[in-house]
């Protein structure tokens, strides 16, 4: 079914300034990372690390495609169409702006650390901003992100960038946990934290029964 797509051309237009926006002040506070001492580094599979630069970046440049070829991006053969289309694309609007939210607050967060693929020398655990809730909020941004994007767009192939997405940031989740957690990491510290907090969402804390007589 061909739809007007002027409109989903301006709302292309602006998520990628945004997207653009996000990206500068993301790379700018990670770059001091960079050409880091390293004391522990993370082997992924060459898969892992292609696909994990793949899923973060198509999601951000998937609007530019839109505003460029919409017959193509937004209402060609890889789009589906359907009667909850609106509604499907108000939830994706709003994960993907909860997305970027979530994930510049984190960037700001954890700052140079975002860019180091490992453990530095004098490496400290960081459990400021959204990392006091969840130990690794960037991930969950990233995924929101491209599920968000996916829905905005009605993409089959968004959708499974999205697919990937989580499934390299769960590798990567479960990889830095172990790592960190190790002697060559901060051990028992990580430990502790992780204990105390969610992977990828908050932890919901269960209110403990009342002790004593009745």
């Amino acid at each position: 079914m061909k739809v007007e797509t002027g409109p989903i051309q301006l709302l292309a237009a602006a998520m990628a300034m945004v997207n653009a926006t996000a990206w500068i002040l993301w790379s700018r506070w990670e770059r001091p990372g960079y050409g880091v001492e390293l004391r522990a580094r993370l082997q992924p599979h060459p898969l892992i690390a292609r696909g994990g630069d793949l899923v973060q970046v198509a999601p951000l440049i998937y609007p530019v495609l839109v505003v460029a070829a919409p017959s193509w991006a937004y209402d060609g053969s890889m789009n589906w169409s359907t009667e909850i289309d609106l509604a499907l694309q108000g939830v994706g609007l709003g994960l993907w702006a909860l997305g970027l939210a979530v994930g510049l607050w984190a960037a700001l967060a954890i700052g140079a650390y975002g860019a180091v693929s490992g453990v530095t020398v004098d490496h400290e655990l960081v459990s400021d901003g959204p990392y006091r809730y969840i130990r690794h909020p960037i991930y969950t941004a990233l995924i929101a992100i491209a599920v968000g994007t996916t829905l905005v767009f009605r993409s089959y192939l968004l959708l499974g960038v999205a697919a990937l997405s989580t499934f390299t940031h769960l590798w990567w989740a479960a990889a830095e946990e172990k790592l960190l957690g190790s002697p060559d990491g901060l051990g028992r510290v990580y430990d502790t934290y992780a204990s105390s907090t969610g992977r990828f969402l908050p932890r919901v804390r269960r209110s403990r029964p009342p002790t004593g007589p009745s």
